[in-house]
């Protein structure tokens, strides 16, 4: 059966066919492929001699069947063989002829030349020596008597022909490899005299002779002209190893042969040229004959050579010698035919032009080609000759379409022709170009082209024509494969031309040839087609062939299928359905591809990678599915691909390491992004009493410059504001991000495992492992961790570990959560305390301040003028040692100084006993003081209100409230200027006890006292009992009022505070609070007066600090600017000292008049006046009528001193 040659192209009808084979057993295939290599890559050559080229395409297989088409299109004839072998001694190289001469008699009918190259011996013929062996094995890298190294496959090529067509499916490239396997093992031990070698030799060669004799008369009359038209064209340029064969030369190498002694024979040049025709060329190793280009282009030019004497022996061809030549299948219609008709000679004189045209254009003369086309077809028209007149008009429009798109033979700039030349060789020589169609060499290979011909078909006629081939083509069953290949040459035509509509349609009639091939030609049908609909744009077209050929690979009717190959193929085709296998190409604004048709080419990828045994690849493909498609799949859809994953979890684990597979395709992680949906990512601050506070710097900054004012932003503060949070983490603290997922499933959702993605600072993570019900709407999930440095910490997005699969969600990748804040600065690690209060805690309070911070809390109620204690405690519960505890007050900063009185502590206490170790302890008292006024709300300040004919007023109590903030740090964190905050609610409800109702001063009868009367009123709901005076109590029943006295020694009052000034006032947003009078502040450390209840065992004591006094009480109470002393008969007289006199006798009198420092008088009067007089008899007071005065009792003093005394 013909096979097909799906990648021919319009420039392979100037190519000459030649068959490079693997011969023998003992050849590896890695150096065959190496000889392959430089071999195929000339593919044009240069005539000596000539203003021509010569077009060469290599194959390395090629039917029979396809031969026995050469004389219906002369490219499809092979002309040429080169075998390639190795041996080391006469018994492989006489297996090794005979491979070859096997190869050589199939091909026969259509050889010109042949070659078999052989490696391993001298170039003499002679075996190696050892040394040589060894050296020759190391250049290769090879051991020539090691089976292992041979029975290998070779690396796959690229394209079997030489260049000219790039386009191979994966299964020919396969066949080649299997093609060149070798299994025997060479005998490098057997060491054979020569003579042997060249006695079996000169057998072969006669046998050669006696078949050439027994060739039919035509086969043997061309090559006689064949050689003698080489002999007459100038042969004395050629090299003799370029020289065809034919009988004579034959004759006379065996002639010459014979007449040599044996044992001086020389191996290889004498045996070449006299036993074999030239035809087999020794070399130690590949890399030793580097003269295989040049051997080859010899090769190529001898063929030219025969090819050219062919041509011109069949221009001149007499009419009645001529021979009808037949298609493959036309051999059978013409058995019996009368051939002495006018019909038949017309048939054999226009299919020889035909094929005379064809054998122009394979010498370079396209031009001369389209002559002899055209008179073909005016020869063959008459006769309805349909197959021959396409045949004619393919021919036609392969010399235009070379003449006019002369660089459509390779798909890249070619090397000059100039490059290939030899070392030691001209390369003007060498350089040959082709008339008719260059023009012009440049150095980059480019090259110019001349005017076409007039004869050539212009882009438009040669479409035209290739549409009538076809049509005439599809007038026979057994033309199917010309036609096919018709049609694929006039689409890469049309492809060169850019017109991709018209080239459609050839490739549309591709598929409509119904041929019976095999399932192999099917998929590399299919192949070809999805590559040229890839060429022309077609993407889809060319995705669903390429899937074709990969359901071709597994049909029920293959007997071996291919699921390896079916995957690659449906690889191939993504990019044509619009599938990306990166999951960052996928957009998600719209709606991308064919979302149906991508789910069924996934479940065949996913299908087919089972089926091959590769379960991560399955894994892979179905998270892809789930991960771009979820939102299409049905209910029943989800379920089922949920159970599969976890069918094919349970054998091996969905990782996150790319996956590479035998393509070099590699295939990325793919992120369950979808299951379970992210709807908000969350990064948590601390709680408030953990966070970190910067410690503002008490350092004075020192001058550097002006300031310099610019409105220009230099965008690295902008870019950091845009990626930072407005908040900090601490190194070591447990930090926590919350996520709000949602679950789509049908069915409850475990994930295993739920932790984060991070970059920066190294974290200790807490995964989670959260289950999510079924179709439930957004659910809390909070995933810790521990930064264990500090640094800049930056959240990528989650890992998720689920139905078997990890998967790594980057936020990036989702469009809801990409634009997140997601870096946190952590600052170095401060220690954390916890703190208690002795009081119960309160169940809610109106916070004052920052109350985030608070971490306890206590209350208490106390009557006005209690004092009560709390103990608080503070413990260390983590690694840091704290080395600074400050405590202060937050409240209303009107009520500071107040409430400064309610709570006050020893702050020194509390630096004695750090620094506090980790697990240590700290205690501290805080003192509450019931702070009041004990007025109350009708009361007159300056007491003036009688208490005789008022009532107690109604006195409320009230509630103090405040913070107690801890302020404390140590460790890296207090290197760092850091600290952290936390507080202790208060909430203290001040009872009311005892209130001042009125209160005025008295003089005393002692002038250096005075008495002070106050009114007290019992305004609590108890019995309370004052004491006043050490001894002096009584008790007071509720709302009842009761006065005491108590005597003071007159005091000297310290000067008053200096008054804000009026710029002061200004400045102020409030009115100042009222100042307590510091008349009364002092006066309030000379009274006590002190209250207890019965009932509760409280005690406390009034106040007076907020009482008013008045002028004249001020005067009565502060000690006055001058001071006396009276003394009667020399004995001091006071109110508490009262002299006793006798009746009838003079009494001395004297005064001592002391003013105070700093007070200063000019002058002063004295009166001196007696008043009651006590009579101790009687024991009554009598006036001072009974008491005679001796003397004046007033004075007028001046020229005052300190100190006065008078008589």
């Amino acid at each position: 059966m013909s096979q097909i040659d799906y990648g021919q192209t319009a420039e392979d009808h100037q190519a000459f066919l030649i068959l490079v084979r693997h011969t023998g057993q003992h050849l590896c295939n890695r150096s065959f492929n190496r000889a392959w290599e430089r071999i195929r890559k000339l593919n044009c050559i240069a005539i000596p001699g000539q203003k021509r080229v010569a077009w060469v395409r290599y194959k390395r297989t090629y039917s029979k069947e396809n031969n026995e088409w050469g004389d219906f299109q002369a490219h499809r004839k092979v002309l040429g063989l080169v075998s390639i072998g190795q041996c080391t001694n006469s018994d492989q190289f006489e297996e090794l002829f005979d491979n070859y001469r096997k190869v050589k008699e199939e091909y026969a009918s259509t050889l010109f030349n042949s070659r078999l190259f052989v490696f391993g011996m001298n170039t003499d013929g002679s075996p190696l020596s050892d040394e040589e062996k060894e050296n020759c094995n190391l250049e290769t890298g090879e051991k020539s008597s090691s089976g292992s190294s041979r029975s290998g496959k070779s690396s796959p090529v690229h394209s079997e022909d030489s260049g000219v067509t790039p386009d191979l499916s994966p299964t020919e490239a396969g066949n080649d490899c299997d093609l060149t396997k070798t299994d025997a093992e060479t005998d490098s031990n057997v060491n054979k005299p020569t003579s042997a070698i060249s006695s079996r030799v000169e057998q072969k060669s006669a046998q050669q002779q006696k078949q050439s004799d027994l060739k039919p008369e035509s086969e043997s009359n061309v090559e006689q002209n064949d050689n003698e038209n080489v002999s007459k064209s100038g042969a004395s340029n050629e090299p003799p190893t370029s020289q065809p064969h034919s009988n004579s030369t034959k004759t006379e190498s065996n002639s010459s042969a014979s007449s040599e002694p044996a044992t001086s024979r020389p191996h290889s040049n004498s045996l070449t040229k006299e036993s074999a025709g030239a035809e087999v060329l020794f070399s130690p190793g590949l890399q030793a004959c580097i003269d295989l280009e040049e051997k080859v282009k010899d090769f190529v030019t001898s063929i030219f050579f025969v090819l050219e004497g062919k041509r011109l022996d069949r221009s001149f061809e007499r009419a009645d010698k001529m021979q009808l030549l037949c298609a493959p299948f036309e051999k059978k219609d013409y058995v019996g035919l009368d051939t002495d008709t006018k019909s038949y000679r017309k048939k054999c004189q226009g299919r020889l032009r035909k094929h005379l045209g064809d054998l122009c254009l394979q010498a370079g003369i396209p031009g001369e080609a389209i002559l002899h086309y055209q008179t073909a077809i005016d020869i063959l028209r008459p006769v309805n000759d349909w197959l021959w007149i396409g045949a004619c008009f393919e021919g036609i429009c392969s010399a235009s379409v070379i003449v006019r798109f002369p660089k459509s033979q390779t798909p890249t700039l070619r090397r000059n022709f100039s490059l290939q030349a030899t070392r030691g060789t001209s390369m003007a020589n060498d350089t040959k170009l082709r008339t008719g169609s260059i023009k012009t060499s440049y150095s980059n290979g480019y090259q110019d082209q001349e005017e076409s011909p007039k004869s050539a078909l212009g882009p438009d006629d040669i479409v035209e024509k290739y549409r009538e081939a076809l049509v005439h083509y599809s007038k026979f069953k057994g033309s199917g494969m010309i036609e096919m290949e018709a049609c694929l040459k006039a689409c890469r035509v049309l492809v060169v031309q850019r017109k991709y509509l018209q080239a459609s349609d050839f490739l549309q009639n591709v598929v409509y040839i119904n041929l019976q091939t095999s399932d192999e030609d099917k998929i590399n049908r299919y192949c070809t087609l999805s590559q040229l609909y890839a060429q022309i744009g077609f993407r889809r077209k060319a995705a669903f062939f390429k899937r074709i050929a990969a359901m071709q690979c597994v049909s029920p009717q293959n007997p071996q299928p291919n699921w390896k190959l079916c995957h690659s193929l449906v690889m191939q085709c993504l990019d044509g359905y619009n599938i990306c296998l990166d999951p960052k190409d996928v957009p998600t604004d719209c709606v991308y591809g064919w979302p149906v048709l991508q789910s069924r080419v996934l479940n065949e990828l996913i299908f087919s990678a089972r089926r091959t045994g590769n379960i991560p690849v399955a894994i892979r493909h179905l998270g892809m599915l789930l991960h771009t498609l979820f939102d299409i799949l049905t209910t029943e859809d989800k379920r089922d691909l949920i159970n599969t994953l976890q069918t094919l979890t349970a054998k091996s684990e969905g990782t996150t390491a790319p996956l590479a597979l035998d393509s070099g395709v590699i295939l990325p992680p793919i992120p369950l992004s979808n299951i379970p949906q992210v709807t908000s990512f969350k990064l948590i601050p601390l709680p408030p009493h953990l966070q970190p506070i910067k410690v503002a710097s008490k350092v004075v900054k020192q001058d550097t410059g002006p300031f310099i004012f610019t409105p220009l932003s230099l965008g690295q503060q902008e870019v950091q504001s845009k990626t930072h949070v407005d908040f900090s983490w601490v190194e070591c603290d447990m930090c926590e991000v919350q996520l709000q997922v949602c679950n789509p499933l049908p069915d409850e959702l475990s994930i295993q495992q739920m932790s984060l993605m991070t970059d920066g600072v190294e974290i200790e993570a807490y995964p989670t492992s959260p289950t999510i019900p079924a179709e439930s709407g957004p659910s809390l999930v909070k995933i810790l961790s521990r930064p264990r440095s500090s640094g800049d910490l930056c959240i990528l997005g989650y890992t998720t570990h689920l139905l078997g699969m990890r998967s790594q969600c980057r936020l990036r990748d989702l469009p809801e959560l990409r634009d997140l804040r997601t870096t946190v600065t952590v600052i170095p690690a401060l220690p954390q305390i916890t703190l208690t209060a002795s009081l119960p805690k309160v169940a809610t309070f109106t916070t004052v301040g920052d109350g985030a911070n608070v971490v306890t809390s206590g209350t208490t109620s106390i009557y006005a003028g209690q004092s009560k204690e709390c103990m608080i405690t503070i413990r260390n519960t983590s690694n840091q040692p704290v080395e600074k505890i400050t405590v202060s007050l937050d409240c209303h900063p009107d009520q500071k100084e107040m409430q400064s009185k309610v709570f006050q502590w020893s702050q020194e206490n509390l630096d004695a006993q750090l620094p506090l170790q980790p697990s240590g302890l700290v205690c501290f008292t805080v003192c509450i003081y019931g702070y009041s006024d004990f007025l109350s709300s009708k009361s007159s300040r300056d007491g003036s209100q009688s208490s005789e004919h008022s009532n107690p007023d109604e006195y409320d109590s009230k509630c103090v409230e405040s913070l107690l903030r801890v302020e404390y740090s140590g460790g890296p964190g207090l290197e760092a200027g850091y600290c952290r905050h936390c507080a202790v609610a208060f909430s203290v409800d001040i009872l009311p006890s005892v209130i001042f109702h009125s209160w005025e001063a008295l003089p005393s009868e002692s002038p250096d006292h005075c008495v002070l009367a106050f009114d007290v009123c019992n305004v609590c709901s108890q019995q309370v009992e004052m004491q006043y005076n050490i001894d002096d109590s009584f008790k007071l029943e509720p709302k009842q009022i009761r006065r005491l006295t108590i005597q003071i020694e007159k005091c000297k009052f310290p000067d008053p505070a200096p008054e804000l000034d009026v710029a002061d006032r200004l400045q102020m947003t409030k009115p100042p609070p009222p100042t307590i009078s510091h008349y009364s502040q002092h006066l309030d450390g000379f009274i006590h007066i002190l209250w207890s209840m019965c009932g509760t065992k409280s005690c406390g004591k009034m106040a007076t600090e907020h009482l008013t006094w008045s002028q004249q009480q001020l005067e009565l109470i502060k000690v006055s600017d001058v001071s006396w002393n009276v003394s009667v008969n020399d004995q001091s007289c006071s109110a508490y000292s009262i002299p006793v006199v006798c009746t009838g006798k003079v009494v001395n009198i004297e005064i001592l008049i002391t003013f105070r420092a700093g007070v200063s008088y000019t002058s002063a009067g004295l009166a001196v006046s007696c008043g009651l007089l006590t009579d101790h008899t009687s024991g009554h007071s009598r006036d001072i009528d009974l008491v005679t005065v001796l003397g004046s009792q007033s004075y007028q003093l001046t020229n005052l001193r300190h100190c006065i005394l008078l008589a």
